[in-house]
């Protein structure tokens, strides 16, 4: 079920230099190791006090029809660097599209309390992305509070795993809806900058709710 965000969280760079083999992902750069036997490879440590690992913890697996592999505690498979790159960087659009929903929502909304800043053909722009993002959110914090007992409240029909339901529903439908009131608003009354901001963060929750939809998460029923 998390493979979704596994496959993104994991991206990693591998390459050798000088004999050792340097790994770096997410949560690290240039972790070294060093060969052990052939294709085996242990850990050394960045900080000197921290002992290396005494077993090989990588391995380079043998090539076959499907690609390249490698063993690192996950089998990890080599893709072209394009697409990781891709992937990257469409990733860090969506998140900051969502985060700068995040961050202007309460400038408009106090804005909206000023008669003279009214826009009622912008607001349904505004709304709905900012609808999709607190869905997004809620899926987040359900799954965060259910950690306790994640296996009784999320794999059986309770309160938890239908609001998990509701909420992806929630954002798929808010974010169809965004895209709509982006496309029916009239090009005069809609000023051109909001137009702008509105399809960049648009663009972002349609390729996230398109990626979610693919790999089951939109509507997803964990207790079936």
């Amino acid at each position: 079920m998390t493979h979704f965000l596994d496959r993104l969280a994991i991206l990693a760079w591998i390459h050798f230099k000088d004999g050792k083999l340097l790994f770096s992902y997410l949560g690290g750069w240039n972790d070294m190791f060093v060969p052990v036997t052939g294709t085996q490879f242990r850990h050394v440590p960045k900080k000197k006090e921290d002992l290396p690992d005494p077993v090989a913890v990588l391995e380079l697996l043998t090539p076959n029809a499907e690609g390249r592999f490698v063993e690192a505690g996950v089998t990890m498979r080599q893709i072209p660097a394009w697409f990781a790159i891709g992937e990257i960087v469409v990733t860090a659009y969506v998140i900051l599209a969502m985060a700068a929903i995040l961050v202007y929502a309460p400038f408009w909304l106090l804005g909206g309390l000023s008669k003279r800043r009214r826009r009622p053909a912008e607001r349904a722009m505004r709304i709905w992305p900012l609808l999709a993002v607190l869905s997004l959110v809620a899926f987040v914090g359900i799954i965060i509070l259910s950690g306790d007992d994640l296996i009784e409240r999320l794999g059986n029909l309770t309160v938890w795993s239908a609001a998990l339901f509701l909420a992806s529903i929630a954002y798929a439908f808010a974010t169809v809806r965004s895209a709509v009131s982006l496309w029916r608003a009239p090009a005069e009354t809609v000023r051109r900058g909001v137009r702008r901001s509105s399809l960049v963060v648009t663009v972002a929750l349609l390729i996230s709710a398109a990626y979610l939809a693919y790999w089951g998460i939109i509507g997803l029923r964990t207790w079936a």
